[in-house]
């Protein structure tokens, strides 16, 4: 039988290393370093006046104090909203009721427009109210993304923006530009609207809300109310060089009045 041979290696002798592998372990640990140096920086800058730097960066609010920034940013975000009319229902009739709408004021990463844009059917009790009483209410919350929710903040609570604009339902014309740029922005948005379209007896049509009344809660203190002209000349693009949400403002009294709403 033959004894394969082996070989000792003394004490004396060093170890070999693959110095191959050993560069990009020194190459990770340096790329790791960065990272986490960069991080901290950019944690440190974040308290501080050089937030604009990266702020462009982010999907971040306005601040609380820019009401009409506010309730563009809110507008131009949605892709949906809490619609409510007067119902028309015989057993309801008079009552609020109220749907979801898919809405759309650009196309999907265009410039706000400002103007909410959406598709109707006779077949749906919404458009069945508005065809009697065009008159209605559209409710919208920061948290339509959960951005509240993940930040820990409850829907309910002020800090959690929302806005509730009021005013009047028009049907647009399929043969005008302003047709043109809407059903685009909601086809952008929405693709699932291209069928609606297409489906014999449905007759969806556009609508776009004529603003009367717009009321934001970001804070405490109870409701701001928008002009509709400070609202158009808003930019929510436009980002501010500071943003501090956590800055203190005068609050001021919630109601001035109360309103009896249990009669009949």
């Amino acid at each position: 039988m033959t004894v394969p041979a082996v070989s000792y290696k003394k004490f004396s002798e060093p170890t070999v290393v693959n110095t191959g592998t050993k560069r990009w372990v020194i190459l990770y640990i340096l790329i790791v370093a960065v990272l986490l140096s960069s991080l901290a920086c950019l944690n440190n800058f974040s308290r501080g006046s050089l937030v604009e730097i990266f702020e462009d960066n982010f999907d971040n609010p306005p601040s609380h104090t820019e009401y009409a920034k506010m309730a563009r940013y809110l507008v131009h975000k949605a892709e949906w909203v809490s619609m409510g009319s007067l119902s028309t229902v015989a057993a309801i009739k008079g009552f609020p009721m109220v749907n979801i709408i898919s809405v759309a004021d650009s196309a999907r990463g265009e410039k706000s427009s400002g103007v909410l844009y959406f598709f109707l059917t006779m077949l749906d009790y919404t458009a069945q109210d508005l065809s009697k009483d065009n008159r209605l209410t559209i409710m919208l919350t920061l948290d339509q993304d959960l951005y509240c929710s993940k930040n820990g903040i409850d829907p309910m609570e002020p800090t959690c923006a929302r806005i509730m604009i009021s005013g009047k339902a028009v049907k647009l014309e399929s043969d005008t530009d302003e047709y043109k740029f809407g059903s685009t922005a909601m086809f952008s948005r929405h693709p699932a609207a291209k069928k609606w379209i297409d489906t014999d007896g449905h007759n969806f049509f556009l609508c776009k809300l004529d603003i009367t009344q717009i009321a934001v809660l970001d804070f405490y203190g109870g409701p701001h109310y928008v002009t509709v002209e400070d609202y158009m000349a808003a930019d929510p693009d436009k980002k501010a060089s500071f943003v501090n949400n956590n800055a203190e403002r005068k609050i001021s009294p919630r109601f001035a009045t109360t309103t009896d709403i249990s009669a009949p």
